[in-house]
């Protein structure tokens, strides 16, 4: 017997839906590299054919559904030329994605580095009505470092080996080989044209109707993201004050984000902490200062991450007043096992353990209710017990993720009093195992998928990311709308004056 093809699971799903009048999920899941995200793009193409349609829906609000126009990167979608412009829409989502989500790991070249939960919206008629995308756990410590053999997004890449010299001056963009957050420099992939990606990514953009101003003001910040690792601080002497040995990468930075350099400096170098009702001058050393650009980077490129969905959304969120059913597509990032481990790799491995119980629990339990509706001898077995444990040991009070939260709290907490309260807690606990003497993991899980090596350097930070609140100030307040628009939602960032307080 041959295994169910995914066109057959998508129209199952959606006679399903159809039939029954009931909303319908595919979960796509497996490790890294399995083919999650190809297959997710093959359910929505699938339903962009069989449920697409080029007439208005009298109840529609908004726009009315044009004809997609024959593009390329239709025909590579497989869009007869029948379909409307939502459809065209909804499956050049991905090229967009793609580009500012997925990188090449070890295990797999076009890896997502996020999860996704898409969710198409179909009118009474059975035609697509609206979607939207939610997004999950984007591992936005890849901006500023990769492992060995491994790129960080793909954008990247595409931006510095194709744009034309005045585009490069433009943006602000420079030899591939001289960015440190580049850690494997341009770093190629076999069978991977970067020129042609980039062509599509354009292409996606503007078939999903952002304009040439949205498109510039996302360039500028990769650029600016880029940057951020270039410059260069020492410490001064006799003092805990870091000095920036030059400020021309600092200019840089400022004319993309639309702030002032001397402004930006002094924030990065001296910002000003409220204590009480007053605000004093707190020094940065060398490491700080360096760790907090790094804090920025990360967060700015995820706040642009964020905007590009939500983007997305609004281009493809035409079902106000007309969905009354939907499919929903879950890709998230596979299971992870390299070599050393980090919070991320915990973070995703984690999301997949609980939704490898979810799909045991769902899966065999209905079947085994079948059996005993049917009158069939059988004896109940519980088949999400297996997972339990090592569940339980990530998330319960005293687990991994709940002693990491509380010793943030301490501040002279380090990654190493962490790990030496695991070992303390869990020592004895059979999902858990102490590494030995020769081994540079701090602990090993058992996961449902195997032992996995973890490695808790950085874990105290990564867990807080704190951010320089001047800074933020700044960019709230840019001239640049763009990165104004991103940082409007300054009240909910964990900043520096949080962690002066706990230190004080």
């Amino acid at each position: 017997e041959m295994p169910p093809h995914v066109y057959a699971i998508a129209d199952q799903a959606y006679r399903n839906m159809l039939l029954d009048r009931e909303d319908q999920s595919i979960l796509c899941t497996g490790e890294s590299g399995a083919g999650k995200t190809e297959n997710t793009k093959k359910v929505i193409q699938y339903l962009a054919i069989v449920a697409g349609g080029t007439h208005a829906h009298p109840k529609t609000k908004g726009p009315l559904r044009r004809q997609s126009t024959s593009t390329s990167l239709n025909v590579k979608a497989g869009l007869t030329g029948q379909q409307g412009e939502l459809e065209a829409q909804l499956l050049q989502a991905n090229p967009i994605l793609e580009a500012f989500g997925n990188a090449k790991t070890v295990k797999n070249d076009n890896s997502s580095r996020f999860g996704k939960f898409i969710r198409i919206n179909f009118d009474s008629s059975g035609h697509i009505a609206g979607a939207n995308i939610g997004t999950y756990l984007l591992e936005k410590s890849r901006a500023v470092h990769q492992a060995p053999d491994e790129r960080t997004f793909h954008i990247f890449y595409q931006v510095m080996n194709v744009m034309d010299e005045t585009e490069k001056k433009e943006f602000i963009f420079e030899s591939p080989d001289s960015y440190k957050f580049l850690s494997n420099g341009n770093l190629l992939v076999a069978g991977l044209n970067d020129a042609q990606e980039y062509a599509d990514t354009r292409e996606a953009m503007d078939i999903m109707g952002l304009p040439e101003e949205e498109q510039s003001a996302v360039l500028r910040v990769v650029s600016a993201v880029l940057h951020f690792g270039n410059m260069e601080f020492k410490q001064e002497r006799n003092s805990d004050q870091a000095l920036l040995l030059d400020n021309t990468v600092a200019q840089k930075i400022s004319k993309l984000l639309g702030i002032s350099v001397t402004d930006f400096t002094k924030a990065l170098l001296k910002p000003k902490i409220k204590t009480g009702r007053e605000f004093t001058t707190r020094s940065q050393n060398k490491a700080q200062v360096e760790y907090s650009s790094q804090a920025l980077a990360k967060a700015l490129y995820e706040r642009m991450f964020k905007w590009i969905v939500q983007r997305i959304n609004k281009s493809l969120d035409r079902s106000v007043g007309v969905g009354t059913s939907f499919i929903g597509i879950l890709d998230i990032a596979g299971f992870e096992i390299f070599k050393l481990n980090s919070f991320e790799q915990l973070c995703i491995n984690y999301t997949n353990e609980k939704l490898q119980q979810l799909f045991n629990n769902t899966m065999f339990i209905l079947e085994q209710e079948e059996y005993r509706a049917e009158g069939i001898e059988w004896t109940f077995i519980d088949f999400g017990l297996d997972l339990q444990p090592c569940i339980d040991l990530i998330e319960r009070p005293m687990g991994i993720l709940s002693l990491l939260d509380e010793e943030c709290w301490f501040p002279k907490a380090t990654d190493k009093s962490y790990v030496e309260k695991l070992h303390r807690e869990h020592s004895q606990t059979s999902k858990y195992l102490k590494p030995d003497f020769r081994s540079k993991a701090d602990f090993t899980l058992v996961h449902y998928a195997g032992n996995v090596e973890y490695n808790c350097d950085q874990w105290l930070m990564k867990n807080m990311d704190p951010l320089n609140d001047n800074v933020v100030q700044l960019l709230a307040t840019s001239n640049d709308w763009f990165v104004a628009t991103l940082w409007k939602d300054t009240a909910n960032i964990v900043g520096m004056g949080v962690q002066a307080q706990s230190e004080a």
